[in-house]
């Protein structure tokens, strides 16, 4: 007979998880609330995420499969076959010894010709001294016979019959005299000595010359440094820049780059319609055409040469638009991309830029390896043009892959809003998570008596700690679930239309994205279980008998502080205010989080909105004329008739830093100007603009360096002032300081400046026009992606204010409870009691927002700073007066609004439940 094992004290299985799900149903509006902004957050990210993913997956497949460039450059004319045959080899060609060489032919036949020059005049001289000589011997011969015979010769007719004689004599021989002495002379060793030894004199000073000119050429190239050769294959691919106007749009006015038709480099995504068939069609880039409200089978003008749009594409090589490459922002309102054919190509009356893109024949293996590949290109490249036998072949532009915007900005945008919301997603959880933990702080406060119980009986910790967790853990998980299907699904393609409203992209195809998985549903759920885990762990550390007891406090029980002698209500309040402070900072914690978000929302537009109402006045002219020469065809120097118009002059720059290299603007100001007014500065000091001081923390007594774009050269300025100018990243000196500086002749310049409109110099002559309108477009092309997101990323914060003082309010009722029963009892009315409950809640809202508005005001300008220096250009975070206002109004609405629904609340607690809780 089997014995029964008989075990005393056994209880039954744990019976608090059939609680969790009446806990949940019962408390249904705080996890409704705390569900819904974890869906729809872990939604956000997660579609994020699998679009950022499979757009990044697109754009990195189109590099291989429409045979993306590795680098263009442009020239300032068509180079020949050998100069791309040598560039394609990579071979870096020695300039010094080509200039050298060239100087040495130059010299020799300049030697040859001046040593030839002292030889026949020497040979001359002797031929004639021979002749005149023969010539004297034989009338002095005549002579003596005749004054032998008796004549009397006087010496004047001698003369003159020398002369005579010498005419003759010379007229008969001379010539041939003169032949034959200078071949002699040329066939002497003194001759051949005499042009070796002007030669040797000749070298030396060509030797000197170069080596002090060309030794700094060498380093400001970096030829002195050895590197190998880096072979590529070079593949014209030009463009001209034309006018782009469409017939459906009279007041529509913007710039259009064509390309001939492309079949080997940079190839296109064609998303609607077909390529162009003959010399009368082109397509352009689909998103200019959204922006500019063009469908495919209607009509531009390009330079007056009509075509009609057979196609939209998205063109591997320009994923942003951007104009130039320096530009702040790239511009899809009035810029556009478009490919004809060839003989559509000639149609168009425009300059023709001799571009060339280039691939790599082995391909770098990593960013670094890339940047030394392409400064070896640069090498190739600007030696060869260098000793190019084309006159006057300069290079104009050089952009390796990695440095182009056009093709990079869409790409490091994409990835950097992936971190930013995977930050947000974490920062919301942990709020989330803190407002869990003090929810069952309070639970675990009210049901302190049920939990000593449970101890007492031979309840664990663990089976209590894995009740009260069971609901956040709970929630997290169906939100995480429903939030990743949302994610997948709906908002998948919520982000991508977002993307696609400011960057020409590619189609893509969604991918699993294990690492969407990970963040956004792995790392909440683990954020969650630490902070809960870490909150109830400490509260559950305490012994049953002080469960018992509502002992909870961690620290000894410290005497209430006394208070004034008030009245009876003011002491309440004050008395509810001291016992709630750990609420009250969690309650600042959210306001201040909700404050960052609506700084963005509200500041964004109104930064963007102040920056172009106030431009006009942040320029120093509205109108900049570069001029691609400052003579005309006749050699005149190009002037215009306006009046408003003064001379200055410019030069690009190189601001190096490890990160991001920006280009700076470096002006020549002649003396006099209206627009630009300079105090004297010495020969070393400069001015550098707000914006520069703003985006650099450049201060007057810092030192700053520049550099040449394609030169190793630098140039170091003490700064002697900061010149109020906030539109553009810019240096200023006068004009002779410029001219020293870079070696110009004392009248150069490179255009005019004026605030009227400059009409009367040709188009030819230009090569760059700059108005207040270019300098808008970082605003406009800003406020046009994101301006209408931001007004509905307005209302989002108010909903968001509003949950978050929902839970955290709804806190500080719960665990006053019993206090409220108590105070209903007494015989108070609901109204005085909402005032001792509501007013310090009201009051600790009120100044909370004064103190986060700040907080995230800074928070905000930390953020944006961030941004901008991964940017071209500045342009500071601006939050006017109004803007506080409206987000000091947007909290206090939401916090109006539940506040009524606390009084509800209040009204609905019985008296019945502080008889519930006496012990």
């Amino acid at each position: 007979m089997k014995k029964k094992n008989i075990s005393f004290g056994n209880r039954p299985k744990n019976p608090l998880r059939r609680r969790v799900l009446k806990d949940m149903l019962r408390d249904w509006k705080r996890y409704l609330m705390i569900s819904l902004m974890l869906i729809v957050t872990i939604a956000f990210v997660s579609g994020m995420y699998v679009a950022n993913n499979s757009m990044l997956n697109s754009i990195n497949k189109g590099i291989e499969d429409l045979r993306r460039e590795d680098g263009h450059f442009r020239l300032s004319k068509e180079a020949d076959e050998a100069v791309i045959k040598a560039v394609e080899k990579g071979e870096t060609a020695d300039v010094p010894a080509f200039y050298r060489e060239k100087a040495y032919k130059e010299a020799a036949a300049e030697v040859e010709k001046s040593v030839n020059e002292a030889v026949e005049k020497n040979v001359s001289e002797q031929v004639k001294e021979a002749i005149k000589a023969q010539v004297t011997a034989a009338v002095d011969e005549k002579t003596a016979a005749a004054k032998a015979m008796g004549a009397d010769i006087p010496e004047s007719e001698r003369e003159s019959m020398i002369n005579s004689a010498f005419e003759t004599a010379a007229a008969e021989n001379y010539d041939k005299a003169y032949d034959e002495a200078l071949k002699a002379a040329r066939d002497s060793e003194d001759y051949k000595n005499a042009i070796s030894e002007a030669m040797d004199e000749a070298k030396k000073e060509i030797d000197k010359e170069i080596d002090e000119k060309y030794d700094e050429l060498s380093r400001r190239y970096g030829l002195d440094k050895k590197s190998e050769a880096v072979p590529v294959r070079v593949y014209p691919l030009h463009y001209k820049n034309a006018k782009e106007q469409l017939p459906a749009r009279s007041n529509y006015s913007g710039t259009i780059r064509v390309y001939g038709q492309r079949s080997d480099i940079d190839l296109y995504d064609l998303l609607k319609g077909r390529s162009p068939e003959n010399g009368n069609e082109i397509i352009i880039d689909r998103m200019h055409a959204d922006n500019a409200k063009i469908k495919v089978g209607d009509t531009i003008s390009v330079e007056n040469a009509d075509f009609e749009v057979v196609g939209l594409a998205a063109f591997t090589d320009y994923s942003s638009l951007f104009e130039n490459n320096t530009d702040t922002m790239f511009d899809a309102l009035t810029f556009d991309i478009g490919m004809t054919t060839d003989e559509g190509f000639q149609r168009i009356q425009a300059n023709t830029c001799a571009n060339y893109a280039f691939t790599y024949n082995n391909k770098p293996a990593d960013k670094f390896e890339e940047k030394e590949m392409s400064e070896s290109v640069l090498k190739a490249l600007i030696t060869q043009t260098a000793v190019s036998d084309t006159e006057d072949l300069e290079i104009k532009d050089y952009v390796p892959a990695y440095a182009n915007q056009a093709m990079s900005f869409a790409e490091n945008d994409i990835g950097k809003d992936k971190a930013m919301g995977e930050i947000l997603l974490y920062i919301l959880t942990a709020v989330l998570a803190f407002i869990f933990a003090v929810t069952i702080s309070t639970t675990l406060e009210q049901e302190a008596s049920v939990i000593g119980t449970l101890r007492a009986s031979g309840y664990t910790r663990g089976e209590l700690l894995r009740y009260y967790m069971s609901a956040p853990m709970l929630i997290v998980v169906i939100a995480a679930v429903i939030g990743n299907i949302l994610g997948y699904t709906v908002f998948k393609n919520i982000v991508a239309d977002m993307y696609y409203g400011s960057y020409s992209l590619p189609r893509f195809e969604t991918i699993w994205t294990p690492e969407a998985f990970i963040r956004t549903t792995m790392i909440p759920i683990i954020l969650m279980l630490i902070i809960n885990v870490f909150i109830i762990t400490k509260t559950l550390k305490l012994s049953p008998l002080r469960f018992l007891r509502h002992d909870l406090k961690q620290k000894k029980r410290k005497k209430a502080i006394r208070l004034p002698g008030w009245k009876f209500f003011r002491r309440f309040r004050m008395r509810v205010f001291l016992q709630n402070i750990p609420n009250y900072i969690m309650l600042f914690t959210g306001i201040t989080f909700v404050m960052l978000l609506i700084s963005m929302a509200v500041g964004m537009p109104e930064t963007l909105s102040y920056y172009q109402d106030s431009l006009s006045d942040m320029t120093f002219a509205d109108y900049n004329v570069i001029l691609s020469s400052t003579e005309d065809d006749e050699g005149n120097t190009i002037t215009t008739a306006n009046k408003d118009a003064e001379r200055f002059s410019v030069i690009s720059l190189d601001r190096k830093s490890e990160s991001y290299n920006e280009e700076v603007s470096v002006y020549g100001i002649f003396n006099g100007s209206r627009y630009v007014k300079l105090d004297n500065s010495d020969d070393s000091s400069v001015y550098v603009s707000k914006a520069y001081a703003d985006k650099y923390n450049v201060h007057e007594g810092d030192t700053i360096t520049l550099s040449e774009k394609y030169e190793h050269k630098e140039y170091n300025w003490n700064v002697c002032g900061i010149y109020d100018y906030t539109a553009g990243i810019a240096v200023f000196m006068n004009s002779g300081q410029f001219n020293d500086f870079f070696e110009k002749d004392e009248d150069y310049f490179s255009g005019y400046m004026s605030d009227t409109k400059i009409s009367d110099i040709s188009d030819k002559y230009i090569a760059k026009e700059i108005t207040i309108k270019d300098m808008m477009k970082v605003s406009e092309q800003l406020d046009h992606s994101m301006g209408s997101y931001m007004t509905y990323f307005q209302y989002v914060c108010f909903i968001v204010a509003a949950i978050i003082l929902y839970l955290l309010t709804k806190i500080i009722i719960e665990k006053n409870e019993r206090s409220i029963a108590m105070t209903k009892i007494l015989g108070y009315e609901n109204g005085e009691i909402a005032s001792i409950y509501l007013i310090p809640t009201a009051v600790v809202v009120f100044f909370s927002e004064f103190l986060a508005i700040y907080i995230g005001y800074k928070l905000m300008n930390f953020f944006w700073k961030l941004i901008m220096m991964k940017m071209s250009g500045w342009f500071a975070f601006i939050m006017p007066v109004s803007g506080f206002v409206k987000e000091f109004l947007l909290v206090f609405a939401a916090y109006l609004l539940i506040t009524v629904l606390d009084f509800i609340r209040i009204r609905r607690i019985p008296k019945v439940l502080a008889l519930k809780n006496m012990e």
